[in-house]
């Protein structure tokens, strides 16, 4: 059955900023919104975090995996190598928006020097049970 010209082809629609979310139906043809309901995105945030669990575990080749579950459903699993995060992190354009420092640099230097001393301490504990 041929759809009526008359009627309106319905496409759905979700535009968000800081403060709301709109979301409705335009028509597909003329981009004209036929109906729409502004939601307050604070609403949708503590909706969907209070349903929310997220799991961040690192795996003994370095990579550091992540998921997001809601009621036994995962929804989001992602991976990247430990050094691809810190790269990423360092990018000047990061850095500015991180409005990250010297000292916190710093900091954040000591924490992976130490976790590499955990590395090679973990490493040669393999080798001398195994010898």
């Amino acid at each position: 059955m041929a759809a009526n010209p008359a009627e309106p082809q319905l496409n759905p629609f979700a535009d968000c900023n800081r403060t709301t979310f709109n979301v409705g139906y335009r028509d597909a043809v003329t981009g004209q919104v036929v109906a729409s309901l502004e939601i307050p995105s604070e609403l949708i945030e503590r909706v969907v975090l209070a349903n929310l669990s997220i799991e961040i575990g690192l795996t003994a080749d370095g990579w550091i995996a992540s998921a997001a579950n809601a009621h036994a459903h995962s929804y989001a699993k992602t991976t990247v190598p430990i050094d691809q995060l810190v790269n990423s992190f360092l990018a000047p354009d990061n850095l500015q928006l991180e409005e990250a420092n010297e000292k916190e640099l710093r900091e954040l230097l000591k924490r992976l020097q130490a976790s590499v001393c955990e590395v090679q301490r973990s490493i040669s504990l393999l080798q001398q049970s195994t010898d």
